[in-house]
């Protein structure tokens, strides 16, 4: 049996949401699990606190690329987060996983 996979939409900073991390632990459980950081949320792949404590919850961590660059940190993600475009979200949303939730 296949576990589901879930992928998270993370909207809100790090700093403004702390709590983000525990609910991915608490609802993912033993699910694959992904996120996508949009907006505010971008912050989370240059925080060096905040950012490998998102990488140990969620196993992939994509972060908007404009959003970043909206930020002043384009092209400046920490290792583990990968930079992705409007299209290839579409299909991580749509195609690649199970459920999507929104925190």
């Amino acid at each position: 049996m296949t576990l589901p996979s879930i992928l998270f939409l993370l909207f809100k900073s790090p700093h403004e949401f702390s709590s983000s991390l525990e609910l991915i632990d608490k609802i993912a459980g033993d699910s694959q699990r992904a996120a996508i950081l949009f907006e505010d949320a971008a912050y989370y792949a240059v925080d060096q606190k905040q950012g490998p404590k998102l990488l140990k919850s969620a196993k992939q961590v994509f972060v908007m690329s404009d959003d970043l660059t909206a930020k002043g940190f384009g092209g400046k993600a920490m290792p583990g987060f990968k930079e992705i475009e409007y299209p290839e979200a579409v299909e991580l949303i749509m195609e690649k996983f199970d459920q999507t939730i929104t925190l």
